[in-house]
């Protein structure tokens, strides 16, 4: 056995525990970073938190001879709920998808083929959500959402029925998809009960119309057909256009998923104004009953930086809601230097660290204002005109402008916002990619999607725009863009094709 030694020079990069800290503190979100900075003032002995007031004055005195920011509260109702280290501003809720359907008519058959029902067939939803004031963003109190299984369970302990046909409504209820259709086989879910005698099958039935008689009405549906049935069939027998409505849910389902209206009302030989009437009423109906019970949480995030505009200019400056107010405990450190820190190395290691927070907290401010302030310089006219003015703009722009390695802005830009005049947006709203034209500067890609919104609204509903007429028509302005990129930025806006789109 021999044994050989070899000597070897290599390179290794390694990141510094300030550098670790800097870079993990600049990725953080406004309301992780609060959370981080509270932890560590908790378990540093030195540090300590600033009183309110003073860290007011801090962030005034951040303008750089601007006026304080509590003089802009006057001039914007969204700044002023900021000034609360609590304010929270809350991004709009997205609207609960509709149930998928398995049987003989799929969901996606009757949707578009992005999901999403079209402008002119669209369901009225019906929601339990107080409606907005037009001043400004709502930050009231977000009341507690009853579960739909809690409802209907409320609904079951007060029918009076006997113990047994309880338990078995609280099974068909427990079945029951998050959506509340009834997909799955309930004798599955009672074979896992021990119930002595077994239930019947009578009894099952029984559940399953007890369960469907609840509101909402159409839940315990096993199909989406059968949904709109139920709430069909629970209107009254003088409803104008019940009766053909349901003729066309129960024979012309195929055809109305077409939206081949045409077609429908040469197969009902009926008047137009009365298709009208019955198709008006399907859209009255809800495929989704169980939605009001699953409100999705709203999400909150806190502004890094706000916008605010002064004598034509628009200014930036850092929310002094989340202003750092961690410092050094000057008593501690005092008392720490005067003796000797070689017998309390731990001590010493704290010490350090506390001195790397304070000293990173400033960096991370400093760079997202950096950076926010580039984004509003080079984004102007944004403020101005809205969506269709944003300029092309990536990552690497800001970087090479600031001088800072592009990882670094990516860290800057994620999870951070900035509350402007025109709403509050994530800093990540204004980086899109630059489209070609052939003529004047370029464009942007959001700015295209906004175009293409446009066309779309203002098109004639008898004769919509097909993916190729949009192309066309942009291409007619200077922008060269593909069909398949029209398609795509119109699935991003969830807006339906164009056979979809018709109306008669």
């Amino acid at each position: 056995m021999s044994v050989s030694l070899s000597l070897g020079a290599r390179q290794n990069l390694s990141i510094s525990p300030r550098m670790q800290q800097a870079i993990r503190l600049l990725q953080l979100s406004a309301l992780d970073f609060e959370l981080e900075l509270r932890n560590s003032v908790m378990t540093n002995p030195f540090l300590e938190e600033t009183e309110e007031a003073e860290a007011a004055v801090t962030a005034g005195a951040a303008l750089d001879g601007e006026p304080d920011i509590l003089s802009v509260t006057e001039a914007s109702p969204a700044a002023d709920a900021l000034m609360e280290p609590s304010a929270i501003i809350t991004d709009g809720l997205e609207a609960a998808a509709l149930a998928d359907a398995q049987p003989a008519v799929d969901r996606a058959e009757l949707l578009g083929d992005d999901g999403t029902l079209p402008d002119d067939f669209a369901f009225e939803r019906t929601s339990n959500a107080p409606a907005n004031d037009d001043e400004g963003p709502q930050l009231g109190w977000v009341g507690e959402t009853r579960g739909l299984r809690d409802h209907l369970r409320q609904q079951l302990y007060a029918s009076r029925r006997s113990e047994r046909e309880v338990l078995a409504g609280e099974i068909v209820i427990e079945t029951l998809d998050d959506d509340g259709y009834l997909r799955e086989d309930v004798q599955a879910s009672l074979d896992k009960v021990d119930v002595d005698p077994p239930f019947t099958d009578e009894e099952i039935r029984s559940a399953i119309t007890l369960v469907r008689s609840f509101e909402p009405t159409g839940v315990g549906a096993t199909s989406l057909t059968e949904c709109l049935l139920m709430q069909l069939r629970a209107k009254d027998g003088d409803t104008p256009g019940r009766e053909l409505a349901e003729t066309i849910l129960t024979e012309h389902i195929d055809v109305l998923s077409r939206r081949d209206f045409q077609s429908l009302r040469k197969r009902l030989d009926c008047d137009e104004d009365v298709m009208r009437e019955a198709l008006a009423l399907i859209r009255r109906l809800d495929p989704d009953p169980a939605s009001r019970y699953q409100a999705k949480a709203p999400d909150y995030v806190i502004p890094d930086v706000i916008v605010y505009e002064q004598k034509g200019k628009y200014l930036v400056a850092l929310n002094p809601a989340i202003r750092s107010r961690a410092r050094l405990n000057k008593r501690y450190v005092d008392m720490f230097r005067a003796c000797r820190r070689s017998q309390h190395p731990q001590m010493n290691q704290q010490l350090q660290e506390a001195r790397w927070l304070v000293r990173n907290v400033e960096q991370r401010f400093d760079t997202i204002l950096r950076v926010a302030n580039f984004i509003v310089e080079r984004q102007r006219e944004f403020f101005d005109v809205g969506d269709i003015a944003l300029k092309p703009l990536v990552l690497r722009d800001v970087a090479v402008e600031l001088g800072l390695h592009e990882s670094t802005v990516s860290r800057a830009t994620g999870n951070k916002y900035m509350s402007t005049p025109r709403g509050c947006f994530e800093f990540k709203h204004f980086f899109s990619r630059e489209l070609p034209c052939r003529d004047g500067p370029a464009c942007s890609a959001a700015s295209v999607r906004n175009l293409i919104q446009g066309l779309i609204t203002n098109e004639r509903r008898s004769r919509p725009l097909s993916d190729v007429d949009i192309a066309a028509q942009l291409q007619s302005q200077g922008i060269r863009i593909a069909r398949r990129t029209v398609t795509k930025y119109r699935r991003m806006l969830k807006v339906p094709p164009a056979e979809f789109r018709k109306v008669m």
